[in-house]
């Protein structure tokens, strides 16, 4: 009886202890991503600062740009201790240029190409953008309509005047991950282990968390502004949002991705990095954000997806115009990021003194993984590009794009 009774309180210690970790473990995950030491001695890979590169694309008009590209991605991949660096440059609409330079998986000593899927981070909500663009043009959806004209049950009430201009301009109200009162979606959105099929479930992360403020008020970025969204694209559509963006986007550009995040021969594995050391990603699904942060691609893809916002009967001149203008708040002034709908809008290109050229771009940092789409209307020019871990800061990572720009404007000119 004693040994049994013993048995049962190691049983239920073990068990209590289990549960402990189970649930305190994505906490513990989520801080260790701004604190690589905190994961431990084990595990960790030495990053190569030679690498193979694997070309995909080269336009023969810029064989001398494509060469001067080779050089860059390859050093710059180093620089930052990357183990892949993919990249894309679209020109008046094609492809003319893609590369790839380390390895989509140290260990298994897989080579990155072009074909290599990365997650894109926020740059899908770019990509949900375009889609929300075609509806416009095709007077499917209404900007400035309440979404409850579309959402006739809403799992929030305090949602049903905002907009779908104030969702993809970050100024509906809707709190971020770290101000989201709905302190269970909190936890499920760190803990990154449910997978969702239909966007609509995603709305559960934050359907509990009071408004920020009234819509339009003011500004506050965040991705479930653009989960929220997809899902009233989902309703206006008649269809659900993954067959949309292959009916309106993927399908007519002729281009495979960008893709729901999933497993895939072609991802690129994932790394944690401490300075030149890298470690592979635990598993995460990020699915419940699909629209705002849980998209995978090719720089390729999302290169020549950008250049099609240059094309007036893929997205209308007056379209394109209202989804680049950086939106006012109520009170007549700009929000304090200038941010647009679903894209950001800048003057000029960054850090560098002698690119003045206006641009629409987004960013993405993902789970072991950044990228960057930026579109040069006044040069038709697009530039993509990605790698499989993340940097702080983005621009450590983000600062290659004016070399690149540089190296096939000079080739055009």
């Amino acid at each position: 009886m004693k040994i049994s009774r013993k048995l049962s309180l190691a049983t239920l210690l073990t068990a209590f202890f289990l549960t402990i970790i189970y649930f305190a473990a994505p906490v513990y995950l989520f801080f260790a991503e701004d604190h690589p030491d905190m994961t431990g001695p084990f595990g960790w890979e030495t990053v190569p600062d030679e690498a193979p590169y694997t070309e995909g694309v080269v336009d023969p008009r810029y064989r001398a740009a494509a060469k001067k590209a080779q050089a860059i991605i390859a050093e710059h991949r180093a620089s930052i201790h990357a183990p892949a660096l993919s990249a894309a440059i679209a020109i008046d609409g094609e492809l003319v240029w893609s590369a790839a330079s380390g390895w989509a998986d140290l260990r298994a000593e897989n080579l990155a190409t072009p074909q290599t899927l990365f997650r894109v981070g926020s740059t899908s909500k770019a990509v949900t953008g375009t889609l929300f663009a075609r509806l416009v043009d095709a007077d499917v959806i209404d900007v400035n309509a309440p979404i409850s004209d579309y959402l006739t049950s809403l799992p929030n009430e305090k949602w049903s005047d905002i907009t779908p201009r104030q969702l993809a301009s970050h100024t509906a109200g809707i709190p971020s991950y770290e101000g989201n009162g709905d302190y269970v979606g909190m936890y499920r959105a760190l803990a990154l282990r449910e997978h969702h099929d239909d966007v609509v479930e995603g709305l559960s992360y934050f359907d509990g968390s009071p408004l920020l403020f009234e819509p339009g008020d003011e500004f506050e970025y965040s991705s479930f502004d653009t989960v929220l969204l997809s899902v009233v694209l989902q309703e206006a559509g008649g269809a659900p949002f993954q067959q949309l963006m292959k009916d309106w986007v993927t399908n007519p550009l002729g281009i495979e991705t960008p893709l729901p995040d999933a497993q895939d021969d072609r991802h690129a594995q994932s790394y944690l990095r401490n300075n030149d050391k890298v470690r592979r990603w635990w598993k995460v699904d990020l699915s419940h954000k699909l629209a705002g942060g849980g998209f995978m691609a090719t720089p390729s893809d999302l290169a020549l997806m950008g250049a099609a916002w240059l094309d007036d009967e893929f997205i209308s001149a007056d379209t394109r115009d209202m989804f680049w203008t950086p939106q006012r708040l109520a009170d007549g002034s700009v929000n304090e990021q200038g941010y647009a709908m679903n894209w950001r809008f800048a003057d000029e290109m960054w850090w560098t003194d002698d690119m003045p050229y206006a641009n629409a771009n987004h960013g993405g940092v993902s789970k072991g993984s950044q990228a960057w789409l930026i579109v040069i209307p006044e040069k038709q020019m697009t530039i993509a590009f990605a790698i499989n871990t993340r940097t702080d800061p983005f621009s450590d990572f983000g600062r290659v794009h004016a070399p690149l720009a540089a190296a096939f404007l000079n080739e055009g000119q």
